[in-house]
């Protein structure tokens, strides 16, 4: 095997990290619909693109003929001669490697893959991933700082100094020299590190980690990402904020708009735009741009065009649908008049979410997180504005108009940032012009395979928590308003923890993929140290602030006192809600999501959301006892998750990063 298996700069994306949903409560990230795209499924798709060009195993094959109508053929082509798609059918893991499954800019590879003549995958090395190894090596003796001396008698006392240290006096001549461009500093560049890295691994010396080095690097990872999802949060939470002082009904009925929207609307396109992470990276990697930008409309096109029938129903029966599980008539009545003002910025948030994964797929991340640090604080502008302005306010409906001019305004600034972006990448290459209309329907079969995994995924995810939402409006428009505060508070509180894990995730992985299991175990030992703290910060700041949350919300004294007196219970809920999120972290680094899932599916949907109706409706916990389920699923994904984190076998998982590695360098 080659020594570049151990470098961090080989980790396979799929063990990297996994996608991200933001639901409306946050509970989210623990697998991706890429862990449900079977082998059997995989090759299905294989198997259709064989039949509908069975040319395309031509060397020959391809070139683009009118209107783009050959891109497909020419993708097919390319893929078929650097997979050998015919001598790949056993491979049950050959389709993971082609995944850009991290999505959200934390450490994806993917803009650094391609496919050379020779058919084979190459990486850059990563500046951040050197940057780690080059830390781990000094913090190990074996390599010394990076320094900038400004005398050469310092360089020169150092030079001696290592000379005497016999874990580096084999490398010392190929870790410093002199830097002339700058200060005459002492500079590690990247194949010193690399050569350091592998000299080591080669004389058996250990690599290991400390609790302060993985606990800066967490947090170092986790703070940017902390604010990323706290802007996306932040476009639901403006409207709670701003209906809920016009009143309980009020406060319920966008609760109950907001939750349809997201079952009905929000997860289907976001399952539907999964398909983009496979398809849109397959091609930047085979370096057929244009069909990158065909992927995108194409993508953008079915999904607005299957909206179409769902913004309807939202128009014409929402309220009759709604009357059949809400009791309260006045509630569904509010609720449908938020469907409908929302439904107009769904294709504005169709545009983004498609333009994101277009951008990301080239390697560029920050772009939807510039869009939204704008977005974010006009969307808070608009609400107060088209709600409570004497002038232009509009009450309860100037909530879901921000959120729709929002929505419009997400997409023209990621469309702005594209076409003005001096990103040495040029996004623009991969956009070939409008698409015929013949090219939309072309291989849309394809597309649902990958994306219906997806559908189904993001769904599970948001029924989980707004199954609770009707549990509450069951109750009372109290409780519906109440839970809204609630879930908002637990949402916000939720977003630290779920970066760290994040961060985690990341870090647990490029030790695996670097075949180092003890730094592992630190680093999964140090993420469940900082959950505790987190988890506690957050119970203190909740339970000592819970009227000051409540009445931020709310001027209503029922609804104040229930979310008071509900709020306890969500603070002692953050010690199982952090733990639960930073061992999913550690799943996922591992590469084990699936058992993750299917803890997750068993705790919610068997122990915990029963719990809350039985408590709730037979033992008149009332609003207190849908979330005492939740505390009681949360405990049990919490313990059964670390159990599974610290009893595997390492040895087992780095082999498996090994093959993996192993299976790209093949190709």
């Amino acid at each position: 095997m080659s020594t570049d298996d151990y470098q961090f700069s080989k980790t396979n994306d799929e063990r990297r990290a996994s996608l991200i949903y933001s639901t409306s409560v946050g509970k989210t990230g623990l697998f991706t619909p890429a862990d449900y795209l079977s082998p059997k499924s995989f090759n299905h798709m294989l198997d259709a693109f064989e039949e509908q060009f069975p040319e395309s195993s031509s060397p020959d094959a391809g070139g683009e003929g009118e209107d783009g109508a050959d891109s497909d053929l020419e993708f097919t082509s390319q893929i078929s001669e650097g997979i050998n798609i015919s001598t790949s059918r056993n491979n049950t893991n050959l389709q993971q490697p082609l995944l850009n499954q991290n999505r959200e800019g934390y450490g994806s590879l993917a803009d650094n893959i391609s496919i050379n003549t020779t058919n084979r995958f190459r990486r850059k090395r990563h500046d951040s991933l050197i940057q780690e190894e080059r830390d781990l090596l000094i913090d190990n003796n074996l390599l010394l700082p990076k320094i900038s001396p400004h005398s050469s008698l310092i360089a020169n006392n150092l030079h001696e100094l290592s000379i005497h240290n016999n874990s580096i006096s084999q490398n010392v001549d190929q870790i410093y020299h002199e830097d002339n461009d700058d200060d005459g500093g002492i500079l590690n560049d990247t194949d010193d590190v690399i050569s350091v890295w592998r000299s080591a691994i080669d004389d058996g010396k250990e690599i290991n980690t400390t609790y302060k080095r993985e606990f800066q690097v967490i947090l170092y990872n986790a703070f940017p990402l902390y604010f990323y999802f706290f802007l996306q949060y932040s476009l639901s939470v403006a409207s709670i904020f701003s209906v809920s002082h016009l009143g309980t009904k009020e406060l319920g009925a966008v609760t109950l708009g907001s939750m349809t929207a997201n079952i009905t609307g929000i997860a289907i396109i976001q399952g539907l735009c999964t398909c983009l992470d496979t398809l849109c990276a397959q091609a930047y990697g085979a370096k057929n741009y244009k069909l990158v930008g065909i992927f995108f409309q194409r993508c953008a096109a079915i999904t607005i065009i299957f909206f179409i029938p769902i913004m309807y129903c939202w128009w014409s029966w929402s309220e009759l649908v709604l009357s059949y599980m809400i009791p309260e008539q006045d509630l569904c009545v509010l609720a449908a008049r938020y469907l409908r003002i929302s439904a107009l910025g769904i294709p504005g948030f169709i545009l983004f979410e498609c333009g994101k994964r277009f951008l990301q797929c080239q390697g560029i991340f920050h772009a939807s997180t510039i869009v939204l640090f704008i977005c974010a604080p006009t969307n808070a502008v608009l609400n107060y504005l088209l709600v409570w302005d004497k002038h232009i306010g509009i009450g309860y409906l100037g909530a879901p108009l921000a959120v729709s001019i929002s929505y419009w305004l997400m997409a023209i600034g990621l469309l702005f940032y594209t076409l003005t972006t001096n990103n040495e990448k040029n996004p623009l290459k991969c956009y070939p012009g409008l698409i015929h209309y013949s090219q939309i329907f072309k291989n849309w079969k394809h597309m649902f395979a990958l994306a219906i995994p997806g559908i189904v995924m993001v769904e599970a995810e948001f029924l989980g928590f707004e199954i609770l939402t009707i549990f509450a409006a069951h109750l009372g428009e109290t409780q519906l308003a109440s839970q809204a505060i609630v879930s908002t508070v637990a949402a916000l509180a939720y977003q630290i923890p779920f970066s760290i894990s994040i961060a985690t995730s990341t870090r647990v992985a490029n030790f695996i993929g670097a075949s180092l299991y003890k730094p592992c175990i630190t680093t999964c030992k140090t993420s469940l140290l900082l959950s505790f703290i987190c988890s506690t910060t957050n119970m203190l700041v909740i339970t000592t602030s819970r009227f000051q949350f409540a009445r931020l919300f709310s001027n209503e004294e029922k609804v104040v006192e229930l979310v008071a007196n509900t709020l306890p219970l969500l603070a002692f809920m953050q010690l199982f809600d952090a733990f639960n999120a930073t061992t999913a972290g550690c799943l996922r680094g591992q590469g084990r999501q699936k058992i993750g899932g299917y803890i997750n599916v068993f705790a919610f949907y068997f122990v915990g959301i029963p719990i809350s109706y039985l408590l709730a409706f037979h033992f008149n916990f009332d609003l207190q006892g849908l979330w005492i389920g939740i505390i009681c699923a949360l405990m049990i994904m919490s313990l059964f998750q670390g159990i599974a984190v610290f009893n595997v076998d390492w040895i087992k998982l780095i082999n498996i990063a090994r093959d993996r590695n192993s299976e790209i360098d093949s190709l």
